[in-house]
């Protein structure tokens, strides 16, 4: 980890644009070997792999679009905007999407060179401020890395000049959730990314155009789970479908909802595994300029510093991503979800201060329009992406455990080093899906069950990039 934070990882939140790429689907059998519930990137790479071991899937997605979190539109701003994902990031194998933006002509923008700007009031740091932040990030990252799995909070020195900046953009802009909630399990457990890209055209269509040609069916949402047989009977809003295998891939808190109902009903280290993971925030607000650009540079990250109290207020900015005339702030963590349950204008009209008490009041004047993201209040999301709760990391394997060899798990909850990942949604959906190629009978992944066991274990502690 560097004084940049990861994250500035891609935020996994959306559904892509169907209206970008039109959607084109190969026949859809009445009872297929497996049904796969969402159509994101976990559930796209998982239909691809039982596909290619012989096996008849449908995939259903409740939204009419398919992609998950990873949603780009066009009719807020004119030109394409991720509100979900953003950046593609991940290992040097086993995600297809680098090669395919580059197959299609998708324009990569790498990532890594991202400078950020600091300002306090409204002027840049000066290089002491500079410093004091560079410092409040190498001590709190020395203090809750390399340590077993408790509140990263609870590691903090007091006092630290420039902490809230520090932990705002780790915990809440990174992670999804304040410093308090915030495990040092998940932040010791990602793996280094081998690319880190923007994509112009939107990574949204990008996940789109991956999906082309399979057997989905969108609008079509899961109700209930009946595994109680030898296979699987799937209720949804457009019939039941029997199936001998079911891939779950719906967030943590669609399944902490009850919006399925599971019969049997889930186990109770099941029940409490998906309330030990539960979602985190991360939000965007959008906001729109007339092409005044204030200085500030392409592709960089605008932070300025706020009052030494956690969490804090604060709206940190990607600015004038891919060349578009776009502010991009994001909210997280307790915040985000404070501003997503109130009024959009409230929280646009927020972001817009923040930004003019830097730049000055007659950024307003270039101000054009603003949009904020509804991950949080979503009932396909109810969040961003999964986060552990302080003490509860290993819950994730347990998340990740199959029921009966009947019904899997797969997605960004449960993608071991690359959790909260597009990249970490696709690998497991792939590798889920090998699993139950190897149950059903085919080139699956291993034989016997114990065999899988363990290869589920190393995917998800130790999956490294190469």
């Amino acid at each position: 980890m560097t004084c940049l934070p990861h994250s500035r990882r891609g935020f996994m939140a959306g559904a892509a644009s169907a209206a970008l790429l039109p959607m084109v689907a190969r026949a859809q059998p009445t009872n297929p070997d497996v049904v796969v519930i969402g159509a994101g990137a976990a559930g796209i790479a998982a239909a691809h792999r039982l596909i290619a071991g012989g096996k008849t899937v449908v995939v259903i997605e409740a939204a009419d679009r398919i992609g998950g979190r990873a949603y780009t539109e066009a009719d807020s701003f004119g030109v394409p905007f991720d509100q979900g994902c953003s950046w593609l990031q991940g290992p040097r194998s086993g995600v297809p999407q680098v090669g395919l933006a580059r197959e299609l002509g998708f324009t990569l923008i790498d990532h890594n060179g991202a400078d950020e700007v600091l300002y306090v009031g409204d002027r840049p740091a000066n290089s002491a401020e500079l410093s004091a932040y560079h410092r409040a990030y190498e001590q709190i990252e020395a203090r809750v890395y390399g340590i077993g799995d408790v509140s990263a909070a609870s590691r903090l020195p007091a006092d630290l000049p420039f902490s809230a900046e520090a932990q705002s953009w780790i915990g809440p802009m990174d992670f999804g959730v304040d410093f308090a909630d915030l495990s040092t399990g998940d932040m010791n457990s990602y793996g280094s990314y081998a690319y880190n890209y923007l994509v112009k055209e939107g990574l949204g269509t990008l996940v789109v155009a991956h999906g082309q040609g399979l057997p989905i069916r969108t609008g079509v949402a899961a109700t209930a789970i009946d595994w109680s047989g030898e296979g699987v009977r799937v209720d949804t809003t457009d019939g039941t479908i029997s199936a001998a295998v079911c891939i779950v891939t719906v967030s943590t808190g669609v399944l902490a909802s009850g919006a399925i109902k599971f019969t049997p009903a889930l186990p109770v280290e099941k029940a409490e595994a998906i309330a030990d993971v539960p979602m985190g925030l991360l939000a965007k607000i959008a906001l729109k300029f007339d092409g005044e650009r204030f200085g500030l540079r392409e592709n960089d990250f605008l932070t300025y510093a706020v009052p030494n109290d956690v969490p804090a207020e604060a709206c940190y900015f990607l600015t004038w991503p891919a060349g578009i005339d776009v502010a991009v702030g994001f909210v997280g963590g307790q915040f985000g979800w404070d501003l997503s349950r109130a009024d959009e204008a409230e929280a646009v009209d927020f972001a817009l201060g923040e930004f003019a008490n830097m730049m000055g009041s007659g950024a307003r004047t270039h101000f054009v329009k603003g949009i904020m993201t509804d991950w949080a209040i979503n009932p396909l999301t109810l969040g961003a992406y999964a986060a552990a709760k302080p003490g509860h990391f290993a819950s994730r394997k347990t998340l990740a455990e199959p029921l009966g060899d009947r019904v899997f798990f797969a997605g960004e909850a449960v993608a071991g080093r690359y959790k909260a990942l597009l990249s970490g949604a696709h690998l497991s959906g792939d590798f889920i899906a090998g699993e139950v190629v190897d149950v059903l009978g085919g080139p699956g992944l291993c034989g016997s069950c114990e065999a899988r066991a363990d290869q589920r274990e190393r995917m998800l502690e130790a999956q490294e990039d190469e």
